[in-house]
């Protein structure tokens, strides 16, 4: 229960900057890069246990809801259900980098937990 509710919290926070992407420029895409990094921390954080799990699929989450909801907003009238799937896969692939560094975040996030709580916190 705690590791679900550590990826979904990170998720939704993520879901802020993926709906701000057209910003990503310049020094905002640094920030915005950041931003999802401490987010995948916080979850691997307090997952506690599979850290760089709960880091990669909060930003797998993350992709998925702004696709979700690219799609059942205005830019997705009249568009076929496939579209959504498809929509979605696209994005997970595109973002395959965040993935691998929102699981090397989680994994920073557990062992900095691990270290200042120790191994039974």
């Amino acid at each position: 229960m705690r590791f679900a509710i550590a990826v979904m919290v990170s998720a939704l926070t993520q879901v802020a900057m993926f709906v701000r992407i057209a910003d990503w420029v310049g020094v905002g895409a640094y920030l915005a890069m950041t931003y999802i990094v401490f987010a995948a921390a916080g979850a691997g954080w307090f997952a506690r246990r599979r850290a760089a799990l709960a880091g990669a699929l909060s930003v797998v989450l993350g992709v998925t809801l702004y696709a979700c909801l690219t799609y059942f907003g205005p830019a997705g009238i009249g568009t076929p259900a496939v579209d959504l799937v498809l929509g979605i896969l696209r994005l997970v692939i595109a973002y395959w980098t965040f993935i691998l560094s929102g699981a090397v975040a989680g994994a920073l996030g557990g062992a900095i937990r691990r270290r200042v709580l120790g191994a039974a916190a």
